[in-house]
Parts: structure tokens; sequence; C-alpha cells
């Protein structure tokens, strides 16, 4: 990602907080990323007083430290130490000295975590109230993205977003493929220099799929299909013939997994179908939000503001039962 100022200034934090670290062993492994671990690292208390734990994303013991991730991870470190918003994972330290990391507020869960639990016990999709407080909150981080900061997060996705207890707060993370926007809210080739736009093509928009003008709405759509995730329990468009899936076309595949993975990645930046056991009376809320966040047009797609606004005026509803 290249390096762009934005018209937020530095707020303090201007000292890093010198760390031990802990051989790897010896750390909890919260989540990792292309190169990178993200590790838990549990502070030593200090006079007394028990401190609470860091997120630490450092490289891969496998990947040889270089230039190109030495960059990444200075650059959303800056990026991070710039921001203040609750809904936004909060800055902590950084360090390329001998071992690089960037120090983060630790969560408890990514989202993206939460889904992969769920399968594994097989459990029900989660409660509409909490699919509406993911919408509120992180609309509300994008929102401040958007504007504040003139950026496009470009990695949107379940695994992105932090839970903290029973979807208390949700925050946003990882921040590694940011790209610079300019004042209408449209990617700044001219600011972004040499960087280039590469989401997750599951949760990518039509406009980065199939070419078109990236904007921030961009990020609106992949935080639609995270609401979908919420029901589908499944990340978008792998979902298999026998569970969600009713298109006759498939049966015309081979065996072959080249022809699987094809007729999956052909509907990629598509609107995936709600998942056959969601009840559209009792998912009103959510599955409106969704709807109108996967609108294939990017100008028919809400603001985060306005996202933000709505699923917080849902979520009021939804909690006093009406």
């Amino acid at each position: 990602m290249a390096e762009f100022k934005t018209p937020i200034k530095t707020k303090g934090r201007d000292r890093d907080e010198t760390i031990t670290i802990p051989p790897s062993p010896f750390l909890n492994r919260l989540g990792y990323g292309t190169g990178v671990n993200v590790m838990q690292l549990v502070r030593s208390p200090r006079a007394g007083q028990v401190r609470s734990p860091w997120a630490l994303k450092m490289l891969n013991r496998r990947v040889k430290p270089n230039k190109v991730y030495t960059h990444r991870l200075k650059a959303e470190a800056d990026l991070l130490r710039r921001m203040s918003h609750p809904n936004i994972v909060g800055f902590r330290a950084f360090s390329n000295a001998k071992i690089l990391y960037l120090g983060m507020e630790a969560c408890d869960l990514s989202l993206g975590d939460m889904i992969e639990k769920r399968i594994e016990t097989n459990s029900e999709p989660f409660l509409p109230r909490q699919m509406l407080k993911v919408c509120a909150d992180i609309a509300s981080a994008l929102h401040y993205l958007h504007t504040n900061m003139q950026i496009l997060h470009g990695d949107m996705k379940s695994y992105n977003i932090l839970v903290n207890g029973d979807f208390v707060i949700c925050k946003l993370c990882d921040f590694g493929v940011c790209l610079p926007l300019d004042e209408n809210g449209v990617f700044d080739k001219t600011m972004a220099g040499k960087a280039t736009y590469f989401g997750t093509e599951a949760w990518s928009a039509p406009e980065v799929i199939h070419g078109g003008e990236i904007s921030s709405k961009t990020d609106i759509w992949p935080l639609g299909l995270t609401l979908w995730e919420m029901m589908a329990l499944v990340p978008p468009h792998t979902q298999t013939e026998d569970t969600y899936m009713e298109d006759d076309s498939i049966q015309c595949l081979d065996d072959s997994m080249d022809s699987v993975t094809d007729y999956f990645s052909d509907r990629y930046g598509t609107r995936p179908a709600v998942p056959a056991n969601i009840s559209e009376k009792v998912y009103i809320h959510p599955l409106a939000l969704f709807h109108c966040c996967t609108e294939t047009m990017p100008a028919m797609r809400p603001s985060a503001q306005h996202l933000s606004i709505a699923a917080v005026d849902m979520l009021e509803q939804c909690e006093a039962g009406r």
C-alpha cells in the first residue's frame, strides 16, 4: 500500500511503549493474514495494576523480512496512530527494531471466527439484533473512514470485524490495503501512487470484479455480504448445491475441481440468494439492509452514515419488540 496523507492531524501517542515479546510458542494466535500472524500478548502487571492484553501483528516466521511487508505494516501503524473512533481497533505500539510488530487493542473474537464456531456446533443463524449491531457499529466506522480520513477500507469482511462480549461493541480492523478517496468519495488515483485495489474476491463489489469506478460505496457492498454471512453461516459464494443452491445449471458441471471453482467464482460480484431457512418476517430489518447494500449500481447503495443511522433506528425498534 502506498503512503498517502490525510486531512487529519496526528493526535498524541507519539511515544510507543517498549515491551518484551516472549517466544511465539508462549503467544496465543488470534488470527492470520498474508505473511502475518496476529498474536495475543498478555502484558505483565505494572505497580500492582492489571493491564489489558494487546494484539500483535507480526511477520509469519516462514516469511523472510523484506521491504514490502515492513512498508505495509508501518503504513498501517501510521494510519492507526492517526485514527480515533470507538468502532475502529485502537493503536498501541509499533516497532521495526529487532522484532517487527504492530501492537493493537485486543478484542474477544473476530466475527469470522464466531461464524466458524457456529458452523462447527451446528448452531442457528445470528439474531437480528446482533446483525443490526454489527451494521450500526461498522457503518459508523466506515463513515469516519470515508469522510474524516478520506480512506476506503478495501477489504471489508467478517474476519476484519472484531466483537467484544455479546455484541456489546464491534470494531473494524486490518487496514493493510486502504486506498485514498477524494472529496467526492471516489478513489483518488493521484494520491494512491502505485497502490492498487486487491480486496477479497468473494466479498468484492461488482465494480471491482467487472471493472468500474471505485468509491466509498465499494465498502458498502461487502458489509451487506457480511450480514448475509451471519444468516447463511458460510462465506459468500461458497454455498453448496445441497444446502442453499437450487440452480439446475450446476447439474451440468463435471466432477473436476476447476469446474466447481469457476462456477462459484462466476458469481463473485452478485447478490447471493437469501438462505432458505431465514424467515423474512423475523429478519425483515437485516434483510432490508442486506438488499440495499448489495444494489448492483453503487449510486443506489446508501452511504455509510445513512446506513448506520438506519441500523440504529432498526435496532431500537427490534429491542422495543416492534
